[in-house]
């Protein structure tokens, strides 16, 4: 392979890495002499339209992170394109320390203090708000993104180009990412946030703390299962030291549910800070000063007779008040409470037993060379994704091929019965756009959907 020796007017020192997006190389600034590094932009596309397209794309999203300013995160410098070859690169801040994974994997011990994890990951949340608050969503936040310093400050990399790589590097069929540091969201192919972002750093928080991964598997579909489904172990139970204000701001992080997550950087910031000092979070103090009436999960468990037990508790101090009517009144909102406490947990119970794991597989064979596939689950759009053929199918060679490619897509979804709905946009052939099939999915087990693409109205079946 013949050596590179400049990118515009960037002289290349040192090849650093290669990846999925490109090469990563040490280059010098001859107009500032500044030492910064370049990764050139793979552009994997099947017509000269595409490739422009993406380099279009590429030129704005690099902007938009151009503008941002943060000792949090890597700086970009420039953007431009080999004359040439006309591959895209990116002129980055060349940081000299460590990604995070390397970083912690020569620590002595194979795991850093408590006390330099929290300020590392209050650092990374720190970055993470000022990214959002200038619209900014990184995507794809994991150690290996995260480049660590010798003095000990974390820069977020690759800021950017990671919602590129979530949507040209995508093989026919799978979803793009390390999909243990992914949200749900993210898993089931909706719209994300600044919050899904903030649930990675707290797939990110859990392992520095506790020394384990909150969602591990030996396949991808166990870990993208235990993401959507799974609440870890509670850390206060893995690591000791670690307290029930742990357990909190780690649950928290990890909300399936977003409304219920961080919801900003800033928010986390501060209760790791709190965290640190030793100090109760202060989004629980700030909790605590708007509850009018204690919380009930607070008091010893409720058992049997929920209201008895609850109000045995505060009677000396109703009998003290020699207060009748202010106990019957208490005595009331506790039944209440009580009843719907008893009520919420029977809820909570058939909810769980509705909510087991299980997994759809959709396979088949595409002869087309280009095309997009939709998956709607219940009516939830769940999957959207471009199908291409391999660079060396002889399916390239015209719209319409018998040389098929093969359709491999896995979902999380939960045990029960579900409507799974396939639209096939492909050029030169026209499928049915409602194909639908109903089929019953048991608990901690996979349902593979066969998609028969050699007809025009997309035949579907259940192997």
């Amino acid at each position: 392979m013949e050596t590179m020796h400049q990118l515009g007017r960037y002289e290349i020192v040192a090849e650093l890495g290669r990846g999925a997006m490109g090469t990563v190389f040490r280059a010098r600034d001859p107009k500032i002499d500044r030492t910064v590094a370049i990764k050139t932009i793979s552009v994997s596309a099947s017509s000269k339209h595409d490739a422009e397209h993406y380099r279009q794309r590429f030129f704005r999203e690099a902007q938009a992170a151009g503008r941002m300013s943060h000792p949090g995160i890597v700086t970009i410098y420039d953007v431009g394109e080999d004359e040439t070859t006309h591959t895209p690169f990116i002129v980055m801040e060349c940081v000299e320390g460590n990604s995070l994974d390397r970083w912690v994997a020569m620590a002595s011990t194979g795991r850093l203090s408590r006390d330099i994890a929290l300020k590392l990951l209050r650092q990374i949340a720190e970055a993470l708000d000022y990214a959002h608050r200038q619209g900014i969503v990184h995507r794809d936040i994991k150690p290996a993104n995260i480049m660590v310093t010798a003095e000990g400050q974390s820069k977020i990399a690759d800021f950017g180009i990671a919602k590129l790589a979530m949507a040209e590097t995508t093989l026919p069929g799978h979803v793009v990412g390390t999909p243990a540091y992914m949200s749900p969201e993210q898993l089931n192919g909706k719209a994300v946030d600044g919050r899904s972002d903030l649930f990675s750093l707290g797939v990110i928080a859990y392992w520095l703390l506790t020394g384990v991964k909150p969602f591990d598997g030996d396949t991808f579909t166990e870990i993208c299962v235990q993401v959507v489904t799974k609440d870890p172990a509670p850390p206060s139970e893995i690591a000791p030291g670690l307290n029930i204000d742990f357990d909190y701001v780690l649950s928290r992080a990890l909300a399936k549910d977003v409304a219920m997550r961080y919801q900003s950087g800033k928010e986390l910031a501060a209760d790791l800070d709190d965290l640190a000092r030793g100090n109760k979070p202060e989004s629980i103090v700030q909790s605590a000063k708007t509850q009018i009436v204690p919380q009930i999960s607070a008091m010893a468990p409720l058992q049997g007779n929920a209201a008895t037990r609850a109000a045995s508790t505060l009677a000396p101090h109703v009998v003290a008040a020699k207060n009748t009517r202010a106990w019957r009144k208490l005595l009331i909102y506790l039944t209440a409470a009580a009843f719907l406490l008893l009520a919420g947990a029977g809820l909570l119970v058939l909810s769980f037993s509705r909510s087991k794991p299980a997994t759809l597989q959709i396979m088949g064979q595409y002869p087309f060379h280009r095309g997009e596939i939709y998956i709607w689950v219940d009516g939830d759009l769940r999957y959207h994704d471009e199908l291409r053929a391999a660079a060396n199918s002889p399916a390239r060679s015209s719209r319409y091929s018998t040389a098929d490619e093969s359709l491999g897509i896995t979902l999380p979804v939960t045990a029960g019965r579900h409507t799974i709905r396939i639209q096939v946009d492909a050029e030169g052939q026209t499928y049915d756009h409602d194909t639908a099939i109903p089929g019953y999915f048991r608990a901690y087990s996979q349902k593979t959907l066969m998609v028969d693409f050699a007809s025009r109205n997309l035949a579907l079946r259940w192997d």
